[in-house]
């Protein structure tokens, strides 16, 4: 029984999201989730060399495009999430050829805004992405989780099976993704962030105001509030799922809210003028 109440409580997301989606095409759906790798591949690009993603298609470059400041270790892993994210640009432009659209206005920057209605104040010194291996892993935390979710809800709007297997490939390694950067987290969580908070506390207050944006955004009952920090109740929980360990997946009107710190309807956050394509919360 509670199996059938878990899956049907995944029914109700995805068939809000079908709803919500029944009148666009497979081209609206990719070209929404090419404007989140427009932001992962651009975060990671400036984080580990400073400068933004080449832009083939067009579009303006992001805003707040610094090169961090890190240890070789996150360095390292920067460099690898930056090529891969890059990739996912190019792969999902080339599967939409001239259909798929160019960069929107990225701000980079936005994670300051971010951390603080997650700290619930004006942290300062202001809180920046490449400052230091913490705030750049924590910044990336922001990005991750999103990522999974999005993938998750969006794969079964799809309806070529041609366009879905790549789909649900990207999503995959965005687990990996957010997998590494949890995992890492994990381990310094006892470590002071420099802002009265420990790493633990500041991942938790980060996954409080994603899923609380997520859960205001959301058009089921109950809210799909679609997050977890490091731990539950005491208990480790790097991996966040639901009932029955299915991953979490969100509408795009959940992704977009999240994004755009604070609502669906009104572009703000990372995507200052709102993102590109059809879906538009």
């Amino acid at each position: 029984m509670a199996f059938q109440k878990a899956l049907l409580s995944l029914v109700t997301v995805l068939l809000v999201g079908q709803c919500a989606a029944q009148t666009y095409t497979d081209a609206d759906i990719y070209n929404f989730a090419l404007n989140l790798e427009y932001l992962e591949a651009n975060f990671y690009h400036c984080a580990a060399y400073g400068t933004p993603i080449t832009n083939n298609l067009g579009g303006p470059d992001p805003t707040g495009c610094t090169m961090g400041t890190y240890s070789s270790a996150v360095q390292n892993l920067f460099e690898e999430l930056a090529t891969d994210e890059m990739d996912h640009v190019t792969g999902i432009q080339t599967y939409l050829g001239s259909a798929a659209v160019a960069q929107p206005q990225i701000d980079l920057s936005a994670v300051t805004a971010a951390a603080n209605a997650a700290f619930g104040q004006t942290l300062s010194p202001a809180f920046t992405y490449q400052a230091n291996d913490i705030t750049g892993l924590l910044s990336s935390f922001i990005f991750e989780d999103v990522g999974v979710t999005a993938y998750n809800g969006a794969a079964p709007l799809i309806t070529s099976k041609t366009l879905l297997a790549p789909a649900v490939g990207i999503g995959l390694v965005e687990g990996y993704h957010a997998g590494i950067i949890r995992k890492t987290l994990f381990d310094m969580m006892s470590t002071s962030t420099g802002y009265g908070v420990d790493v633990g506390m500041a991942v938790s207050a980060i996954s409080s105001l994603r899923g609380n944006v997520s859960a205001m955004a959301s058009n089921t009952t109950p809210a799909n509030y679609a997050d977890e920090a490091l731990t539950t109740n005491g208990v480790e929980t790097i991996v966040p799922t639901g009932p029955y360990n299915i991953a979490f997946s969100r509408t795009p009107a959940e992704v977009l809210a999240i994004v755009y710190l604070g609502s669906a309807s009104t572009p703000g956050g990372f995507f200052p003028a709102g993102v590109n394509g059809a879906i538009q919360g």
